[in-house]
């Protein structure tokens, strides 16, 4: 009965590690309306935004593709090479809720280690096309 019992308790907690969602500091987090309010004034300083997933494209977004491809992941570690490592940059996806997107926890991973201090993640509570698309933000 009791290894009955502990093995029921261990594959809670290993079903749970796999279940497990992403989480970020409320910090590396900007909301979909301030980024959209930055990028329609003109006066302000633009971060350089990097799309890190299949969705559309946010104007003067770099299109790196889906981080969760080696392929692409390679790519965005090019494309962040000279770059300096105190840019405001946002990485953004939005092919599902930010806590499930493999291709948000690449791109963070890779900016990271990478030895970026001043990037963002674009909150996509839901996906693309409900927190931005359909808000009318803009899109290229």
């Amino acid at each position: 009965m009791k290894k009955k019992y502990l093995t029921k308790v261990l594959s809670f907690f290993v079903l749970a590690s796999i279940l497990t969602a992403f989480s970020y500091p409320l910090e590396k987090l900007i909301e979909p309306a301030k980024l959209a309010a930055v990028l329609q004034d003109p006066a302000a300083k633009k971060p350089a935004i990097y799309n890190v997933g299949p969705m559309a494209m946010i104007p003067d977004a770099v299109l790196i593709g889906e981080t969760i491809n080696p392929a692409n992941q390679t790519k965005m570690k090019t494309a962040l090479k000279d770059v300096p490592r105190n840019k405001e940059i946002v990485i953004y996806c939005g092919c599902c809720k930010i806590e499930d997107c493999w291709n948000i926890h690449e791109a963070n991973t890779i900016l990271t280690t990478m030895g970026f201090t001043n990037f963002k993640i674009l909150n996509m509570k839901t996906d693309f096309k409900t927190d931005w698309t359909d808000k009318k933000y803009p899109v290229k």
